[in-house]
């Protein structure tokens, strides 16, 4: 595997994260306001993953949606990502090219009970949903508004649509673990930049060595998720034996790095870190929202890498 990024797909990273910094910072979440995604619909966001266009390899939608969970933005970017993809790929060009060109928002969500529960979804009248072990997509109704689950994005029961199409889990299961990458990463910046400003005993407290050390776990964590992001998303990509390990195993990794560095990210803040004043609890609902939108992965019931197999026994 080359893990090298090519010239291009750096130039997409960087002009992806000067957008992300420069539109979405964080403190656009205090707001209150619905997120507006037109300035990702005209990055072509959504349309990466559509045959013929720029940079749609897997690996590199993989590190822009990193990037996304770093600014914590809404679930909806993963489900219009992936519904234009699965569209194009049922060969309905016109329905991908209207999710791409943000004309037909998408929602993500889960099933429970008969009914969907759809996250940021004003507006959606289509979504992709975790129902089970299983992806499924489809139209979907407007709804009715639910209690919120914080962060200041809404959510929506909608009666589940019937005839739902079942959708492969790969590129949803790599492209949520990716922001939730992001989510930890975000965590790490946000405990190291308060380390570094906050002072106790006359000295900063990142010059503590029980920050130290915990600021350094969060980015051993991060290094682990990114470096199994990296292999999943070129297996998949490569069609190889050992894809679906690569997936479960990062699908399995991600939500628990992301849970651990929001949690540290909070006691790195001491008593603010539990208060609204801080950004620690975006993070830490990010984290959880994340995390529901995954599938279940069974590691034991796939095989390993590098295993020896007698398939004919």
């Amino acid at each position: 595997m080359n893990l090298d990024l090519s010239d291009e797909q750096s130039q997409i990273l960087d002009a992806a994260e000067a957008l992300l910094q420069a539109e979405y910072p964080l403190s656009r979440l205090r707001s209150g306001a619905a997120e507006d995604l037109t300035r990702l619909v005209e990055f072509g966001l959504f349309g990466l993953g559509l045959a013929g266009e720029d940079g749609s390899d897997l690996l590199t939608e993989a590190l822009l949606h990193a990037r996304l969970g770093r600014h914590l933005l809404t679930p909806s970017t993963l489900a219009a990502a992936v519904a234009a993809r699965l569209a194009a790929q049922a060969g309905d060009d016109a329905l991908a090219s209207r999710i791409a060109d943000g004309a037909l928002p998408v929602s993500a969500g889960v099933a429970t009970g008969g009914d969907l529960l759809l996250c940021d979804a004003p507006g959606a009248t289509m979504a992709v949903w975790r129902e089970g072990d299983t992806l499924r997509w489809g139209p979907c109704d407007s709804g009715a508004a639910a209690p919120p689950a914080g962060g200041g994005l809404p959510l929506t029961r909608t009666p589940r649509p019937a005839g739902a199409a079942t959708a492969p889990s790969a590129p949803w299961q790599l492209l949520v673990a990716a922001q939730l990458l992001g989510t930890a990463e975000a965590a790490l910046d946000l405990s190291v930049a308060y380390a570094r400003t906050r002072e106790q005993f006359g000295r900063p407290i990142g010059a503590f060595q029980a920050i130290k050390h915990h600021c350094a776990d969060m980015a051993l964590g991060v290094a682990m998720v990114s470096a199994q992001l990296d292999f999943a998303a070129l297996a998949l990509e490569a069609g190889q034996e050992d894809a679906d390990f690569q997936i479960a195993a990062l699908a399995r990794l991600a939500p628990r790095i992301a849970l651990r560095n929001a949690r540290m990210a909070i006691q790195i803040h001491g008593g603010i870190g539990f208060s609204d004043e801080a950004d620690a609890h975006l993070i830490l609902k990010q984290a959880h929202r994340l995390g529901q939108l995954l599938l279940p992965a069974d590691l034991m019931a796939l095989d390993a890498p590098l295993t020896p197999l007698n398939r004919s026994s």
